[in-house]
């Protein structure tokens, strides 16, 4: 007998839920609404979600930052709901604002909530370790959800206080002994990556933010839907379990079919694009919140005394950036710090003269907070020795980015910008040595610490940045960078971007 069950998953949608990048007002062929509109569910159908929903895009800042002002509905359940998800997983990014926030937003959905490594020590939301889905064909799929136990690493202390995060791989483990025993078809959600290349198994990351070859490896599934890393992985089999992944931003989805006969799970899968059709609903119910999104991205919030132009991502680091100027002077100001470092997105970036909130949240679409750690000479040695690591010499002499920020992802965001030292590398030195000599005023720091800015998401140390868990916290600011950007745009008629350090190439 063969029975069957399809699947349509998302995740990393980042708060994208109209087809639009917010960059400008065209409308493109992505967004979750599109994506819903070619989903086809009848009673043997599962709709699933890996997490990152409450942050990312110009509409999550403005939910977030409006929301008393917002009808009771939550806009990212509303379209949950009318889809049809089943079962949703948190990401790392939706304990970004708090318990309440998160238990308010999965109280909201209709579907179940799961996270196995998560312990609601508050009791507010409706969290589950897994769930039994019974099919309208009889077929039993057990499906357990679990989160990236980094969220410990990076998530605030008070975020976490009502809420336990545990280890990820023990949780999938003992969610799946219990599965095993119940269900024709075991599936895990993974709000978690890779740490290892898929080819070739080359260990890539040493941590425990991914452990998804693990779990490939070590547990049976029948199959693991990943998140977190922001790859297209298409749907392949290794060590018996299918595995795939998805870009962010709702760009795209996959669809999953699973063919059961006589005791053995057969699996296929596709990943579809967003494309360019929605249904007139929810659409149509929040398009006043979507129009209200886009006003706001267009009000002026301050002016730049001359505009920044876009450099490539190479120039920008070779040479420095205005807008990583920019965000390490409001750092400076801000925290009183001796120095400061930043660390942008992945794309070239620009500012014009007349900054609205569409450049702000373009060019700094994190939910980061600031953290000022006091360091030594060889704390800020070895966190400039990354930096250097950013750069390869060709045969031909030539700099280009090395395949460590490029490979198995792209992490330029995992380059800082200092502001207020000046230090020379000499890329002809081995990785680790680069670094001759830091300036600070103009001189040698010779044993003296200095107290640096950056953001929580630097302080935690990843990025390769270890050192500076070691690093004693003189002080955290508590409200986010842009909203810090804002205000120092609002208080400062004209700003003068001033560049304030950075590196010496040696010959």
């Amino acid at each position: 007998m063969k029975d069957q069950v399809t699947i349509y998953y998302t995740s990393d949608v980042h708060g994208y839920l109209f087809p639009t990048s917010y960059g400008d007002t065209q409308e493109k062929p992505m967004g979750l609404l599109n994506c819903i509109s070619q989903f086809q569910k009848d009673g043997n159908t599962l709709i699933f979600d890996g997490g990152d929903t409450l942050q990312g895009s110009p509409m999550a800042s403005y939910i977030e930052a409006k929301g008393a002002e917002l009808s009771e509905a939550d806009p990212f359940a509303l379209v949950y709901n009318t889809a049809g998800y089943d079962a949703v997983v948190p990401g790392n990014h939706d304990f970004n604002f708090g318990y309440d926030r998160l238990s308010r937003y999965f109280n909201a959905l209709s579907g179940q909530c799961l996270c196995a490594n998560a312990k609601d020590l508050g009791g507010k939301t409706n969290l589950k370790k897994s769930h039994i889905f019974t099919l309208e064909n009889g077929l039993r799929i057990g499906v357990a959800g679990i989160v990236t136990d980094y969220v410990n690493v990076w998530e605030q202390p008070e975020h976490l206080k009502q809420i336990q995060i545990t280890d990820a791989f023990q949780a999938a483990k003992e969610e799946l002994s219990a599965l095993k025993k119940e269900c024709d078809v075991t599936i895990c959600i993974y709000h978690g990556g890779y740490e290892c290349d898929l080819n070739t198994g080359e260990v890539l990351s040493t941590s425990s933010e991914n452990a998804g070859y693990r779990i490939l490896k070590e547990l049976d599934y029948d199959l693991l839907l990943t998140a977190h890393q922001h790859m297209p992985v298409a749907g392949r089999e290794i060590s018996g379990t299918h595995t795939l992944q998805l870009m962010p931003n709702a760009v795209q989805y996959a669809k999953v079919q699973i063919t059961v006969e006589n005791g053995n799970v057969f699996i296929e899968s596709a990943i579809c694009p967003a494309g360019n059709f929605h249904e007139k609903e929810p659409y149509k119910s929040l398009l006043f919140l979507e129009e209200k999104v886009q006003k706001w991205l267009d009000v002026s919030i301050g002016q730049l005394q001359t505009p920044i132009p876009e450099k490539d991502k190479l120039s920008m680091a070779m040479y420095g950036s205005g807008v990583a100027d920019l965000f390490n002077q409001i750092q400076l100001a801000y925290s009183g710090a001796d120095i400061s470092c930043v660390g942008l997105g992945n794309t070239p970036m620009s500012l014009p003269a007349h900054v609205t909130m569409r450049d702000l949240v373009r060019v700094y679409p994190f939910s980061n907070t600031l953290v000022v750690l006091s360091l030594d000479e060889e704390i800020l040695k070895r966190a400039l020795e990354r930096c250097a690591q950013y750069f390869t010499i060709k045969n031909d002499g030539a700099v280009e980015i090395s395949d460590v920020f490029l490979n198995p992802k792209i992490e330029h965001y995992n380059y800082d910008y200092f502001a207020g030292i000046t230090y020379e590398i000499d890329l002809h030195k081995p990785v680790g040595s680069r670094v001759r000599r830091i300036l600070f005023k103009g001189k040698p720091l010779d044993g003296r610490r200095l107290t640096l800015c950056m953001s929580d998401y630097r302080a935690s140390g990843t990025g390769g940045y270890e050192g500076y868990k070691t690093c004693e916290i003189v002080t955290r600011i508590s409200r986010e960078v842009p909203e810090l950007a804002l205000e120092y745009l609002k208080k400062h008629p004209i700003v003068e971007v001033r560049q304030n350090g950075g590196i010496v190439f040696c010959q």
